[in-house]
């Protein structure tokens, strides 16, 4: 199935990065925002003390634990593919039964900026297929 496909079929979509990825991610779900897609992100007091009370690492883990649902979609964003709080939040979405599709540039072969130039194409196409206004 499509990314398109999967997408359309989702109960709700979450995108999650880390650093440049995390503002792409803002950025694709803000492109994609009539589409019922989401980043997740926090008011910067929110989120530092979240990671402050949680630990950084479990941050997106710990989100998706609380508003993720199997039938979920949850799109991860990382140009290295390594970075621990984006791991384990597939880690968690994956055992709450949700979707997921890792964007991951390494895998790709590209390095950081290829990486992140591919999520804003991706952003862009997603929003093309689907018609997104």
């Amino acid at each position: 199935m499509s990314l398109v496909e999967r997408i359309k079929a989702a109960r709700h979509v979450y995108l999650v990065g880390n650093g440049g990825s995390y503002s792409n991610a803002m950025h694709v779900a803000n492109d994609l925002l009539s589409c019922g897609v989401r980043a997740f992100t926090m008011d910067p007091a929110t989120f530092s003390a979240f990671a402050n009370d949680h630990g950084y690492d479990k941050t997106f883990a710990m989100w998706l634990q609380i508003v993720g649902k199997a039938g979920d979609l949850l799109i991860a964003l990382s140009g290295s593919g390594k970075s621990p709080n984006i791991l384990l939040a597939v880690e968690a979405a994956e055992k709450i039964g949700m979707d997921v599709h890792k964007e991951f540039g390494a895998e790709q072969g590209l390095d950081m900026q290829q990486a992140e130039e591919a999520q804003i194409k991706l952003g862009h196409d997603l929003m093309r297929q689907l018609k997104c206004v």
